[in-house]
């Protein structure tokens, strides 16, 4: 494995992908997708790793894996350097701590489970020891993704983008602090106080969030991208609530939907992620929200194949708000002559190089 001072030296003098040549190149048919623009086939987002590339830097040790700064950015690097990118793809590092970062951020004890993912164990007993909840830069968690998020921000101009860490829901995130039971309960037998810690929550989240913007932008690169790994012009986020399919849409609209209008009024390109068919009686409200672009709909595990979600796609369309999906290759002509390619965005992920070639043959001219 090359050390990465001799790997950041190699990307100095060779600058081997151009980013700003790969933006200018995607970045009409993105715009035209976020504002719902028509257009005659589906964006599509796809990397596949290069043939005969040279091995990723990897570890058993999951600590390592996970929290060794310089590890963490020399696999990185690798990784786009020895990827393909297809359609509107674009490399970018997406600073992963787990999908439970931000309670792990704000005091919730880290398991490093596997190289996938990253528990938070909560640390709290009762809503009562978080009315005063803060972010702290001294947390191991938060210093760790800080750092991480500042180096690859010095390597990244016109090489990469950075995309923030998850900082999650504000409800997932206080039932990552104490427990999902106990948040339930209280948002039944004290509400006042779970909206209090919410209210805390969600102004952390913000601030958060620009403190991350505010080290992404000194690489100067042109727009944003998050996690899911869409190029948008201006900032962007997706927002979410997963733990929502165990509420009534008359609790999602009281305690999740004032946070989500305040995150969604802070951003340029909003997208809401929709996980799992419990999600969806909340989709309507979401549906009303104006500056909303965009609604990523995840299935859920045992009913990824799309075409059980046909209606619900086509509802979304219908109501002039983006899509994005995941799909495998195959299903992507059946999508398209279903649904129609206005305001649709298909990231592929697992295919091969040459179903990647297929797509872009079939796709590539929007």
């Amino acid at each position: 494995m090359r050390p990465l001072s001799a790997f950041v030296l190699e990307l100095t003098v060779k600058r081997m992908i151009n980013l700003i040549q790969k933006i200018a190149e995607i970045s009409a048919q993105l715009e035209n997708w976020w504002n719902h623009g028509a257009q005659k086939n589906p964006c599509i987002v796809a990397s596949v790793l290069k043939e005969n590339h040279e091995p990723i830097p990897d570890t058993d040790d999951l600590k390592k894996f996970w929290t060794d700064i310089d590890f963490v950015i020399n696999r990185t690097l690798n990784t786009i350097e020895s990827t393909n990118y297809y359609g509107q793809a674009i490399p970018f590092h997406y600073v992963d701590f787990g999908a439970s970062a931000m309670p792990c951020a704000l005091g919730a004890e880290p398991e490093f489970v596997n190289k996938e993912t990253v528990w938070a164990h909560p640390n709290r007993d009762s809503i009562d020891d978080l009315m005063d909840i803060s972010l702290d830069d001294n947390n191991f968690c938060y210093r760790t993704i800080l750092e991480i998020t500042k180096k690859s921000v010095q390597l990244s101009t016109d090489h990469h983008l950075v995309a923030p860490f998850a900082l999650g829901g504000i409800g997932d995130n206080l039932a990552g602090l104490y427990g999902t039971e106990n948040m339930l309960m209280d948002m039944k037998l004290q509400p006042a106080k779970v909206k209090h810690v919410m209210g805390r929550l969600k102004y952390i989240w913000i601030e958060a969030f620009e403190c991350i913007q505010n080290i992404i932008q000194k690489a100067q690169n042109r727009g944003s991208i998050g996690w899911a790994g869409i190029w948008a012009p201006g900032t962007t986020f997706p927002i979410q609530e997963d733990f929502s399919y165990m509420i009534s849409p008359t609790m999602f609209k009281e305690f999740c939907l004032p946070h989500i209008w305040d995150i969604i009024d802070i951003l340029d390109y909003p997208f809401y992620h929709l996980d799992g068919g419990g999600a969806i009686p909340h989709l309507n409200e979401l549906l009303k929200i104006e500056k909303l672009k965009v609604i990523q709909w995840q299935p859920g595990a045992g009913k990824e194949r799309l075409f059980q979600w046909y209606d619900l796609i086509r509802h979304i369309l219908e109501k002039g708000k983006s899509v994005q999906v995941y799909a495998q290759a195959d299903e992507v002509d059946d999508l398209v002559k279903k649904v129609g390619a206005r305001g649709l965005l298909i990231v592929c992920p697992n295919i091969s190089i040459q179903e990647a070639d297929w797509l872009m043959n079939r796709y590539g001219a929007i």
